[in-house]
């Protein structure tokens, strides 16, 4: 909890107390006047100078001298801040207190009871951060005020024997946090006649309905009684709810603290306005843990529970000794929903329509870079996902470590199983900086795309082994500016694939045939290799070799794919390798946007036929730059490789061109026999 809310819990029995002390201090002063009421000014302003503020009781005060002496009084007003909204801090209505005399030589305070009707407290910080309760002159040393308001532990608070609060208040402000709370604060006598303090609040908190309820045992309990002071806390802001139950061994120095902790809500991205810890934005999720502190550690244990889909169990802290909060958990995930990831990336788990784009259509997030909540903590964060579910793919696990420090992001290292395959690297987000920047270093390795499939209508319908990189960096106040902004390089390539005619059947256009790559029936064609490559200039990708290269054509592209307005404008040609029948050759275009693609052909211009060997050549260049980034030094691409091998020169492209063709056909390497199309 912020340290602004940490003080209205400590103000709430140390601000009443220590009125009711000013109070009881003027009345020692004058106790051999008769007439009280005449004593109220001189009480009233021995308070104003001990306080630097406008004291004033408006109604009667009397004093009975006796053991125990017994006090009433009404209408007790202390003045606020010159800048506060309301005039008055703290008012009573009526107090009722008794007190021992003779302890008061000893510098004891034993009340066998105090009585409080409608006492009013308002705590309130200015837009500057100023707090109402600092008081005294503007020089006062701030360490002097602080050893003479704060007890060190339970048994330097005053006895009170038996407290009473009806019709109280407490309200709290603090416009830098967006809180506004009022509290209502009574006692209560429980089932076995033992005096309970109840706290009972709502207003506003971070911008949202906030209700609070808080029992606590007596205040006698709480200074005498050895054992730990029992407490109870249920807390809800907006959807966010938190119920903790337990007790604090040590409540004055927060020390041996054994609370169990239960916490739900809609969104844990929610949970940073109150409890200042950066998360991304999920489904309702519902945990629980048991809370420890030691110092300046706080550590969540044993914690529990899930997070949209996905389970979630691990530990957590939180030092606050630094200069900044440091986060530090290990969390496991046993099956882990890929869905709930989607707000590392800037989406919503719940879907496109739950954050925001730069327009209709759009499917990159413009999500702001939230570069407060990224300045705000230091994290060093690990989760392992042992088993990672998703509608579109089968995934295999993943470890993940996020490290945050003065508002620079790492995710090093970031690992996931995907289709028999892995995809790894680093991803940077520096929100140190004036304009947020991004790195992006991502690796895609042996992805098998039969096992990618395996789990959707596609399945059987397409082979290969995949591999990528993925080099971006760029710079912006939201995800759609960090991309719309980047450079850097994508490529991929597919090696000894296959597909079969189910596998585009559900194509506006049949973009295959319409290239020259006729496929009969269910039987798989296969291919060689299926390589793109692209540099990415502020935000535009500009295809610089994209070939597919099946035994019988050679399919060639250029154009460009936008990161910044997200569209698409691609134009493919199929060039024969050999004499076709059947195979038309017309260019496909591929337009519209990254949501929303639109194929088309187009009718007014045909593929020369028998150019597969020129074409080759021509994109030599650009392919022998695209695979040693694609796959340095290693088998895992060995078609691909004999493609840029072969192809150093037109004659040695043709030669090449015909034995890729040569070899096995039902294997989905590409080794089928070159038999031509026509059939």
């Amino acid at each position: 909890m912020k340290a602004g809310a940490g003080s209205v819990f400590k103000w709430i029995g140390y601000g009443l107390l220590g009125l009711v002390g000013l109070v009881v201090v003027g009345v020692g002063a004058v106790v051999l006047l008769f007439d009280w009421n005449d004593a109220r000014g001189f009480v009233a302003r021995r308070a104003s100078a001990a306080l630097n503020r406008e004291v004033a009781i408006d109604g009667d005060l009397r004093v009975h001298l006796g053991n125990p002496i017994r006090i009433h009084l009404e209408g007790l007003r202390v003045a606020n801040a010159d800048w506060a909204q309301d005039r008055t801090m703290a008012e009573i209505r009526a107090l009722d207190a008794s007190l021992r005399p003779w302890p008061l030589l000893r510098g004891n305070w034993e009340l066998p009871e105090l009585k409080f009707e409608g006492p009013k407290l308002i705590l309130e910080k200015n837009d500057k951060g100023e707090a109402n309760w600092n008081f005294g002159p503007p020089n006062a040393e701030k360490e002097v005020a602080k050893e003479t308001v704060t007890p060190d532990k339970r048994g330097d608070i005053p006895v009170i024997e038996r407290l009473l609060i009806a019709d109280g208040r407490l309200r709290y402000r603090d416009p830098t946090s967006d809180i506004d709370i009022d509290n209502t604060i009574n006692t209560a006598t429980g089932d076995n006649n033992s005096d309970t303090v109840q706290l009972n609040g709502k207003g506003n908190f971070a911008g949202k309905p906030f209700t609070l309820a808080v029992e606590g045992g007596s205040l006698l309990y709480l200074r005498d009684d050895p054992k730990p002071y029992p407490l109870k806390i249920d807390a809800a802001v907006g959807k966010t709810k938190g119920r903790i139950e337990g007790s604090v061994a040590e409540p004055v120095k927060l020390e041996g603290v054994d609370l169990s902790v239960a916490l739900s809500g809609n969104d844990l991205a929610e949970i940073f306005p109150i409890l200042g810890i950066p998360t991304p934005k999920t489904r309702p999720y519902s945990i629980s843990g048991h809370l420890s502190r030691e110092g300046g550690l706080w550590a969540f244990h044993g914690m529990n529970g899930k997070v949209g889909e996905s389970d979630l169990s691990g530990d957590l802290s939180v030092d606050t000794n630094g200069e900044r909060p440091m986060v530090k958990a290990d969390l496991t995930s046993n099956r882990l929903a890929a869905q709930d990831l989607a707000g590392l990336i800037g989406a919503s788990p719940r879907g496109s329509g739950d954050y925001p784009t730069r327009g209709n259509g759009r499917v990159i997030p413009a999500t702001p870079v939230n570069v407060e909540m990224l300045r705000n903590t230091d994290m060093d964060v690990r989760l392992r996902g042992k088993r990672v579910e998703a509608p579109f793919a089968p995934l295999q696990d993943l470890d993940m470590r996020v490290r945050l420090a003065n508002g620079d992001l790492h995710f090093d290292p970031l690992s996931l199983g995907i289709g028999g395959g892995r995809i790894a690297g680093t991803v940077q987000v520096d929100g140190s900086r004036k304009v947020p920047a991004m790195r992006t270093n991502l690796d895609i390795r042996a992805m098998k795309l039969s096992t990618f499939f395996s789990e959707t209508s596609l399945a059987g319908q397409i082979g290969g082994t995949v591999a990528g990189r993925i080099q971006l960096a760029g710079s912006g106040k939201t995800v759609a500016d960090l991309l719309g902004s980047s450079d850097g390089k994508i490529g991929v390539a597919v090696d000894g694939g296959r597909v079969t005619s189910l596998a585009v059947k559900g194509l506006k256009t049949n973009i295959l045939e319409t290239l020259g790559v006729v496929i009969s029936g269910s039987k798989p064609m296969p291919f060689n290799c299926l390589v793109g490559n692209m540099s990415v200039q502020n935000g535009v990708a500009q295809v610089e070799a994209l070939v597919l290269d099946t035994p019988e054509t050679l399919v060639t592209g250029k154009g460009r794919i936008s990161l910044r307005n997200e569209s698409l404008d691609l134009r493919i040609v199929g060039d024969s390798k050999s004499p076709q029948v059947f195979a038309t050759h017309v260019p496909v275009l591929v337009g519209g946007t990254l949501g929303n693609p639109d194929i088309g052909v187009d009718p007014t211009e045909s593929a020369a036929r028998g150019a597969a060997a020129v074409a080759l050549g021509v994109l030599l260049t650009p392919l022998a730059g695209v695979l040693p980034f694609l796959d340095p030094g290693s088998e895992e691409q060995p078609q691909c490789g004999r493609l840029v091998q072969d192809a150093r020169s037109p004659d040695k492209g043709a030669a090449a061109s015909g034995r890729t063709g040569a070899g096995k056909s039902g294997d989905g390497r590409g080794d089928g026999k070159g038999s031509g199309s026509a059939r």
